[in-house]
């Protein structure tokens, strides 16, 4: 019987919205990251560690300035702290512009437990207490958490109705990987030199193409989905290892020698946004990490039921290049 602690209504300010090369949301490493911050206290106080987290999106507002295009608003900010006659010296003069990749957003996560809760009110409201005191301390993506609505406790996926109704109006989360590799296989099948990082840009780029008509105009005709019912977008899900695995002292500057060191790069995935009231599982809502080989993945239950092969692009200046990748 699994347990869940459900954090109502998150709001954060300031938080990350730039994921490796996209942009939009901030990556599932920061929220799995923020959940094992919360395990590891949890763990220690209770003896009770969190597997992984449900992630639900209830309001974001990018800061950015529109026009032709999407620009993040900038800011002012000197780039190290000074002391003493040096910063009075520095002071006066203008601190360069940085762009950031900053959004608010209100955010709801389900964190799966590896062993029962109690069902104790007394010890539960001991659980709330210090997990309150703990989420206002720490921060998700990067920003600031300035509220939280609720935090309740459920054993079982028999009250699903019950979770529901908080959650709504909302969306999930939803691992789209295999609705990217059907995409990849239909049209390699077609036009076997397509390239893959195009097949991944299906999902979420604008794309026309130049007909034209009987009058001898041309027409742009706007390019279709693979899947136009669902609401897709780039996500990045983890990391692959572009280097060996060295012993920490190997390695100049690591920030914790006790532990392996190895350098990596964004991996890169699709996303799927379906409402909340759509669920009829809780256990497969719920991302966790993968790790195997040189992959450093963040996966649903779901998804590693194809656990399969797929040719990815290596992210660098030689489009050619490729490595596989496993789903």
């Amino acid at each position: 019987m699994s347990s869940y602690i459900l954090l109502e209504k998150i709001k954060v300010e300031g938080a990350n919205c730039i994921a490796g090369i996209t942009y939009g949301f901030p990556a599932i490493t920061n929220f799995l990251g923020f959940t094992h911050a919360l395990s590891r206290k949890f763990y220690a106080e209770f003896g009770i560690e969190l597997n992984g987290c449900a992630i639900f999106s209830h309001e974001y507002v990018l800061r950015t300035n529109e026009q032709y295009d999407v620009r993040f608003i900038q800011s002012k900010r000197p780039p190290v702290t000074l002391q003493g006659q040096k910063y009075r010296a520095e002071a006066s003069k203008t601190p360069p512009i940085i762009e950031e990749g900053k959004m608010d957003l209100t955010v709801s996560l389900l964190l799966e437990c590896q062993e029962s809760l109690s069902s104790v009110d007394v010890v539960k409201q001991e659980y709330k207490k210090l997990l309150t005191k703990w989420i206002y301390q720490a921060r998700l993506a990067g920003g600031s958490i300035q509220q939280i609505k609720n935090i309740s406790f459920w054993s079982d996926d028999s009250k699903l109705i019950n979770i529901k109704r908080k959650l709504l109006p909302s969306f999930v989360l939803i691992d789209a990987q295999q609705e990217l590799k059907d995409h990849v296989e239909l049209q390699q099948n077609l036009k076997p030199d397509v390239e893959f990082f195009d097949l991944w840009t299906d999902f979420f780029a604008y794309k026309a193409s130049a007909q034209i008509q009987k009058n001898e105009t041309v027409e742009w005709i706007r390019l279709e989905k693979p899947n136009p019912r669902g609401w897709f977008i780039p996500l990045m899900i983890g990391y692959k290892g572009i280097s060996p695995l060295y012993a920490g002292p190997e390695i100049e500057n690591n920030r914790d020698p006790k532990y392996p060191f190895r350098f990596v790069e964004s991996v890169h995935g699709i996303g799927e946004w379906r409402s909340s009231h759509r669920i009829d599982r809780l256990d497969i809502l719920i991302w966790k990490y993968h790790i195997e080989d040189e992959w450093y993945l963040c996966r649903q239950k779901h998804s590693d039921i194809e656990h399969q092969k797929i040719e990815l692009p290596q992210p660098s200046s030689q489009s050619n290049d490729e490595f596989d990748f496993n789903f």
